[in-house]
């Protein structure tokens, strides 16, 4: 049964209804506080075609909540899949040994699945997949971060990122800074991708308690990358975007810095919103034919509002100009949840969930683009993740087999 006002799918395999869930939200300022094979880890990776080239399927394409997508072939299988465990703030990148580790906000004792680590986890992290078969896991796996974070800060972390430099793994991670509550960044660092990462100190903590959060590193023309919420280049209640470029050791060299966006530069993360503050967070920069582009959330996390923005940045990660909102991205999201109490969002998602957000965007092994975003349950308030192929047609980015 379809919610009022949902799409319903054009296409169903004969004989089975799949419903599968997909991931979504990150949270505005309130949000602080807070069918394949399973191997033993808690992958589940999908039976996928007989000549080992693109990922492996999932189930088929049973739901297609975007009527602007094209319609994929007969016969093709849709990967796109959600994790059972409770995985907000999603980061994936793909390890030395093949598999892929994703990584996610701090969870309580006895809170989601578990195939390893028990009480609290830090930084828990899923590990699934194998080459270019993404796939997604029920269980968290461990902590990548046992020790919590540093003596800077206190309390839990929220939307760690991860990139290999080097030979070092960077994990960039949001805490509240000791004693006063101000959302600042942290660094942290690790031989290995599941940890355990060592805290190295804080690395961005505006002044005038403005917050620093959501950092996502990555790696482009030998260097390294963060782009993070930076709420020091606008005034309260206004939010904003930003990304600089770091030193051999993570350490940022601030005269890079550049503007990606600001919440002025979009509208649709205040419509029908709770609180004051114009929320945009999680960017993620991704390279596609020469171009950059950048990915981020607005709106209320625990809402139907809560959806994806995509941005057009140019030749550079490091852009002279801010990027631009495509596809009337300034009165709607690119992503988002269609049905009852929408944004009217350019494009939905693959299981078409409520309040998807937090997307990052990866690389498979064999270069292809992938993502990973929450979605919000509204029944238990939970946020679990999901992964599917980012595609191209005519009209855009697409998400989907």
């Amino acid at each position: 049964m379809t919610a009022p006002g949902t799409r319903v799918p054009r296409r169903l395999a004969a004989g089975l209804l799949a419903a599968l869930l997909f991931a979504c939200g990150d949270d505005p300022a309130s949000d602080f506080g807070d069918g394949g094979s399973f191997p033993v880890d808690g992958s589940r990776v999908d039976a996928g075609p007989t000549d080992g080239g693109s990922e492996d399927g999932g189930q088929p394409d049973a739901f297609e909540a975007d009527a602007n997508a094209p319609e994929p072939d007969a016969g093709v299988e849709d990967p796109t899949v959600s994790s059972e465990f409770w995985l907000a703030d999603p980061d994936t990148v793909l390890g030395l040994d093949g598999s892929y580790i994703s990584y996610g906000t701090t969870i309580g004792p006895g809170q989601g699945p578990r195939c390893g680590g028990v009480g609290e986890l830090f930084v828990p992290y899923l590990v699934h997949g194998s080459g270019n078969t993404v796939g997604i896991s029920d269980c968290a796996a461990g902590d990548a971060m046992p020790s919590g974070p540093g003596a800077w800060a206190e309390g839990a972390i929220w939307a760690p990122g991860v990139a290999r430099y080097g030979d070092r793994y960077f994990m960039y991670y949001t805490a509240s800074r000791r004693g006063t509550g101000q959302k600042c960044v942290g660094r942290a660092v690790a031989s290995a991708a599941r940890g355990p990462f060592t805290d190295q100190g804080e690395w961005a903590c505006p002044p005038m308690g403005r917050w620093a959060i959501d950092a996502n590193p990555i790696v482009a023309d030998g260097q390294l990358l963060v782009a993070y919420r930076d709420d020091a280049i606008n005034s309260f209640p206004e939010t904003g975007l930003s990304v600089v470029r770091t030193d051999a050791n993570g350490w940022a060299d601030w005269s890079t810095r550049r503007d990606l966006l600001r919440s002025t530069d979009v509208d649709w993360e205040t419509i029908a919103v709770s609180g004051t503050s114009r929320v945009i967070e999680n960017p993620s920069l991704f390279l596609h034919e020469g171009l950059w582009y950048v990915t981020y959330s607005g709106n209320n996390w625990d809402s139907p509002r809560y959806a994806t923005g995509l941005a057009l940045c140019g030749p550079s990660p490091l852009p002279a100009t801010p990027c631009t909102p495509l596809r009337d991205g300034v009165r709607r999201p690119y992503f988002g949840f269609m049905g009852d109490g929408d944004l009217d969002p350019y494009r939905g998602l693959p299981g078409n969930h409520e309040g998807p957000g937090g997307m990052d965007v990866f690389n498979a092994a064999d270069g292809s683009l992938r993502v990973i975003w929450h979605w919000w349950q509204r029944s238990d308030g939970t946020r679990r993740s999901a992964v599917g192929r980012l595609l191209e047609d005519d009209g855009g980015f697409w998400v989907g087999p």
